[in-house]
Order: structure tokens, then sequence, then C-alpha cells
């Protein structure tokens, strides 16, 4: 009951946070919320640390348990695939990270069609930038680093070279991301400035590619984290050392 209760707290507050800060799309999803990037803003999150540390904390065991054991399954995929050894699918989706985030800032995203599929293509071009340059707008998205990348969760076809598999990353980078009027120069949503943001990136096995194929934002992680690999039986858990 205690559990039920607390959830609702936190379910409600992530609401109101919403409310108070408009989603936007970005390369990551969102724009980079300005709430916590004002005074009142980062008392109100040290407050939320304080208080949902053990969340927190459980969090991240789950999180540091699924990645481990996502390194471990790789590890025996990259055997019959050198696609899928550890260090190459850093590197790969690395460079498709920095190539979407410089696309976005270009506000063109053929630049970068090779690395990402079709539908995600589409929906951040026409849905997404198209409708800002509209509506005079433009999306500012600076990376400076990226921190880490962890793989959460797997989805390993049973098909040839392992066509078709998925696999959800947590790429955690520091960013600057905001919608700015451009008659006005005022900025719209966001701060000037970077910060530090997560997000999971869903990536593709197609043709011998890895390609971005969603973005979801950091609040699905846990999910993607508690979810059971999906993967060929030569690898399965109980094969595993």
């Amino acid at each position: 009951m205690k559990i039920n209760k607390l959830t609702i707290v936190i379910t409600l507050i992530f609401v109101l946070l919403l409310f108070i800060d408009p989603v936007y799309a970005g390369p990551g999803g969102t724009v980079a919320k300005a709430l916590f990037k004002t005074w009142w803003g980062k008392l109100l999150m040290s407050l939320l640390v304080i208080i949902f540390l053990p969340i927190v904390f459980y969090v991240r065991i789950i999180e540091f348990i699924a990645v481990r054991k996502a390194k471990k399954q790789l590890a025996k995929l990259g055997i019959k695939n050198k696609d899928f050894m550890w260090l190459n699918i850093e590197k790969n989706v690395s460079n498709v990270f920095s190539r979407v985030h410089l696309a976005w800032g270009k506000e063109n995203m053929q630049e970068v069609s090779e690395y990402v599929n079709h539908w995600y293509w589409q929906n951040q071009q026409l849905v997404h930038l198209d409708r800002w340059k509209k509506e005079n707008l433009l999306n500012v998205c600076k990376l400076q680093s990226i921190s880490s990348i962890k793989p959460l969760y797997l989805e390993i076809s049973d098909n040839d070279n392992f066509e078709g598999s998925k696999i959800a990353f947590e790429i955690t980078a520091n960013i600057e991301d905001y919608l700015i009027n451009k008659s006005t120069r005022k900025i719209v949503q966001g701060k000037r400035g970077f910060n530090d943001e997560s997000k999971v990136w869903i990536m593709e096995y197609t043709e011998g590619k890895w390609l971005l194929d969603d973005i979801r934002n950091d609040e699905f992680s846990l999910s993607f984290a508690k979810m059971e690999n999906v993967v060929p039986a030569f690898i399965s858990e109980n094969k595993l050392a």
C-alpha cells in the first residue's frame, strides 16, 4: 500500500513538471528543460534528490545489473558478428549520436539519412523541423561531449547475421538545446548553456549498419533495464559464465 502511494506521488510530481515545462521535440525527444536551471528549480531538485534518494539508488542498481548482463551477452554475439562487439558498437553509436545532433542543428535530417531509419527521418524532419521553420523557430542544438553509452536492453533476432536486431542504449552527453525565435532572437523554450542530458536511443541493425530507430526520454530507462533480454538460445542466461 505504501509503495502504491509513493508511486502515485512520484507520478503526480512528474506530470506537474511536464505541465509547468511543456515537452517539445528535439534530437533527444525534448528541448532541454529550463525549470531546473533556475535558482528555485535547483532548490526543488535538491529536495527531490533527498526525498527520492532510495528510489534513485534502486534504479541505478537495476540499470547496473542490466548493463552488465547486456555486455556479457554482446560478448557472445561478437564472436559470431564483430559488429556486436562492445567496442565496435560503442564507436558506431557514438558516431550516429554525434551526426544526428549536427544534422539537427542544421535543420536538415537528410544529412544523416544513412544513419537513421526512414520512419525516424520522416518523423523528425516533417513533424518537427519543417513545422518550426514555418513558425519561424530555430532549434539550437550543439553537442559538446558524450559521457557514457550503456546498453540497457537487447532484442536479438534469429536472422542471419542477427539482421533486424535492436538495442536500447542510455546515452548521457553534454548538450545545449533550446528553441529561439529567428526574428526576435528571444528564447521560446529552454536555456542557453551546456548541460548533461540523458536519453534512451534505440538502434536497429540493418544491412550491416547500426541505424537510429527511436529516441525515448530517460524516464523510460528503468522500464528497459527491467525487461528480459530477447536473445538466441546459445547466449541464454544459463549459459553465461
